[in-house]
């Protein structure tokens, strides 16, 4: 999933085809390869990125849409 670009995670995620925690969980699996290499990221934070995925996917579960890349991590 960490091939998508945004605009393909935004889409997959309003044809339910994915989800937030599945994007979250990707790119979280992503750093954890690449950033000891790259050395991008000052904080990685993966218990919020969770907890914030699985409140976007409730949010739109309830019907609750805040803008085209809620959701996208």
């Amino acid at each position: 999933m960490t091939d998508l670009s945004i605009l393909d995670a935004a889409k997959a995620l309003r044809a339910g085809t994915t989800t937030s925690v599945a994007l979250t969980e990707a790119a979280l699996a992503r750093i954890a390869v690449t950033d000891p290499k790259v050395n991008a990221f000052i904080t990685v934070t993966p218990e919020r990125a969770r907890a914030d995925a699985v409140r976007a996917d409730a949010e739109r579960a309830a019907g609750k849409d805040f803008g085209p890349l809620h959701g996208v991590p």
